[in-house]
């Protein structure tokens, strides 16, 4: 019964995954078709020729109405083909093997470091509440709030890259075109520190409110230890709500390690949506796009099977 439920759950992410893709990518080109300029206006750096745009929009298939041209694109996509970049003259699927990965290294790190860092620094502060620790912590933590992704990044670039001088301030790959992880620290330290004060808030309050359950309390009645029933059954009836709370801001996390990407120049999907978008790219941007929507509700989805993982354990406990 459990199976037939997740995999319930699976097809409905997979539909809606398909559907949002299929909007996201008909909304950019919408945007795309009635901004201003072309690829041929973007790539030149001197006035064009109106016959010379015309051509080069006719070898594009650019001149086409607005759904020949998307239903064209639809017709390659479904057919795993994301077409051939305008201004490399890649494939675009092979654009994206060299900067997915990257993405996925710093996205799903910073995630994984700001997920385990705001849980362990939240259950501090509620077992030390209203502590100096305590109120430090929350004033640390939203001061950063205060400061936007890119300012930050740029803070960062100048203390530990220019006056420093003991990190990187760019790329994710070395002269020798090996991955770097002492590239990664700017970034992935920023994408946590942007973060950190919403999850760690958060999380706190979940587990304030955990405290109120009248299980909890009958513990603290039979005289358990504090920090057993603070780390195993606090820890235990929050973390549904909290894994539910991380998944929903996915979103806005992949959004964030864009532009962090973009400031640091490093190399993934971000700074690849950013030159797309500034050169009118729309094969690029629309795989961009396609793929940006298949992780988020790639990871909503693990974070939803995760929680049914813990309500399982909970009942069988």
């Amino acid at each position: 019964m459990e199976q037939k439920l997740v995999l319930i759950l699976l097809i409905k992410r997979i539909l809606w995954a398909c559907f949002l893709s299929l909007f996201g990518s008909f909304l950019c080109f919408v945007l795309i078709f009635y901004s201003k300029g072309s690829v041929a206006h973007a790539m030149s750096l001197a006035p064009v020729n109106t016959e010379l745009v015309s051509q080069i929009e006719s070898n594009l298939n650019l001149d086409k109405p607005l759904f020949i041209q998307y239903k064209s694109w639809l017709t390659h996509f479904l057919q795993a083909d994301f077409g051939i970049s305008f201004v490399s003259g890649e494939k675009v699927s092979v654009i994206l093997m060299q900067t997915l990965p990257l993405t996925l290294i710093l996205g799903l790190g910073a995630f994984f470091v700001l997920s385990v860092l705001s849980i362990v620094l939240a259950m501090l502060c509620v077992y030390y509440k209203d502590s100096f620790f305590d109120k430090f912590l929350h004033f640390i933590s939203m001061s950063f709030l205060a400061l936007p992704s890119f300012a930050l990044s740029s803070l960062a670039i100048l203390l530990f890259s220019v006056e420093l001088k003991i990190l990187p301030s760019s790329g994710a790959l070395t002269f020798e075109g090996n991955f770097s992880f002492k590239n990664l620290i700017l970034p992935l330290s920023v994408l946590v520190l942007t973060h950190l004060a919403i999850y760690l808030r958060f999380s706190r309050e979940a587990f304030l409110e955990s405290l109120n359950q009248n299980y909890i309390q009958n513990a603290f009645a039979r005289g358990l230890s504090k920090k057993r029933i603070y780390w195993h059954l606090v820890l235990k009836d929050a973390m549904p709500s909290i894994v539910s709370y991380f998944g929903s801001c996915i979103v806005s996390f992949l959004g964030t390690t864009y532009v962090v990407e973009s400031v640091f120049s490093y190399g993934g999907l971000g700074q690849l949506a950013l030159k797309s978008i500034l050169f009118k790219d729309y094969p690029v941007v629309l795989a961009v796009i396609v793929i940006s929507i298949c992780l988020a509700v790639f990871i909503t989805l693990c974070c939803e099977l995760i929680i049914k993982s813990i309500y399982t354990r909970l009942d069988n406990a």
